[in-house]
């Protein structure tokens, strides 16, 4: 398809190759894990902050990043397994594998948190929101190549 822009020039645009591109891209087990882990941090920060918010002086923030994490994990498993990384690992074997890994990212948290706000003075969400940024990197290397590892991931697919 060709677009005029002004008089004497136009751009071709490959249609078919654009409609494509989305398909393309969902193939690619990173893509979905940015898509799922973008919905992920936002369902987390969401309940951390609900949480922060509901239990403010009744709670602790470390114990609402505890509670945040744990709801989080439950509710993100399936999208990970079947839809980022198509896993046929045991469902209960593949969960607690997937939630050592979300123990790291708590644990990072938990040290992380207390750094920013009693060290640095930071208020709670904002420190909340850094820790995200931070963890997302190497809970995709430990997710892809620990905890949904098997048969259906070769080496040229890594």
């Amino acid at each position: 398809m060709i677009i005029p822009l002004l008089r004497g020039t136009a751009i071709s645009v490959d249609l078919a190759a654009a409609t494509r591109l989305p398909a393309k891209l969902l193939g690619d087990h990173r893509v979905r894990y940015l898509i799922v882990g973008a919905g992920t941090n936002v369902l987390y920060f969401g309940l951390f902050w609900l949480g922060w918010h509901l239990f403010e002086g009744t709670l602790p923030y470390l114990v609402v990043t505890a509670l945040a994490n744990f709801a989080t994990a439950v509710v993100v498993y399936p999208a990970y397994r079947t839809f980022v990384f198509n896993s046929t690992t045991g469902w209960l074997q593949g969960f607690a594998k997937f939630y050592t890994v979300y123990l790291f990212g708590l644990a990072c948290s938990l040290i992380g948190m207390p750094l920013l706000i009693e060290l640095l003075h930071l208020p709670v969400l904002l420190a909340q929101a850094l820790v995200i940024l931070l963890v997302p990197v190497a809970s995709y290397l430990l997710h892809r190549f620990w905890t949904f590892r098997d048969a259906s991931h070769t080496p040229v697919d890594a």
